[in-house]
């Protein structure tokens, strides 16, 4: 996993949308989290497991998109979209490359479990961003937050949702192309 490559890359993207949405100076973060549990349920919601009401509950990992006249993997884009908002976070909260440790599975047993664990990695460290002690909360402790959600998430995409990371960081260098280009055109 080449984080620091992602991490660069998304710093470029972050760089190009606070310019070009002259956001210079604004604290985003809030909206990053936001953003991240916004787009971890669009991916829940593309996966579809959840749904015991539905006779439908298969991810749609193949579709021909007429748009785009190409082939495209829903569940993969949304899984995307959600690595996007982790590299950005990171990067508000100062981390680099050399801080993240993706050693442990930190994944439940199914995948709903690691999608409610994960929604509670996230809400961790909002909490952790909100405690005005700074006494008492460290970067270290920021450090471990961070690395706990994407410990979750690496093993979400791998372990349940079947992607390799190479898979992932070429959808990943993918998306990106398309949202430098959607910033260009007023998106």
């Amino acid at each position: 996993m080449n984080w620091q490559k992602l991490l660069e890359i998304q710093g470029g993207l972050d760089e190009h949308i606070i310019d070009s949405k002259g956001l210079e100076g604004q604290e985003l973060l809030d909206k990053k989290i936001l953003a991240l549990q916004v787009e971890l349920g669009e991916l829940a919601n593309e996966w579809r497991g959840f749904k015991f009401w539905s006779d439908d509950q298969e991810a749609k990992t193949n579709q021909f998109c007429l748009h785009k006249l190409e082939w495209t993997n829903p569940l993969l884009e949304e899984y995307v979209d959600c690595l996007h908002f982790i590299l950005s976070i990171s990067l508000s909260l100062g981390i680099t490359h050399e801080d993240i440790v993706v050693e442990d599975d930190l994944t439940g047993e199914t995948v709903t479990e690691t999608f409610n664990e994960l929604f509670g990695y996230i809400t961790a460290l909002y909490t952790l961003k909100e405690v005005n002690i700074p006494a008492s909360i460290t970067f270290d402790d920021i450090q471990a937050s961070v690395n706990e959600l994407i410990e979750c998430f690496v093993g979400l995409g791998e372990k349940h949702l079947g992607f390799s990371w190479d898979e992932v960081e070429k959808a990943y260098l993918d998306k990106n192309k398309i949202n430098h280009a959607r910033q260009e055109n007023g998106y």
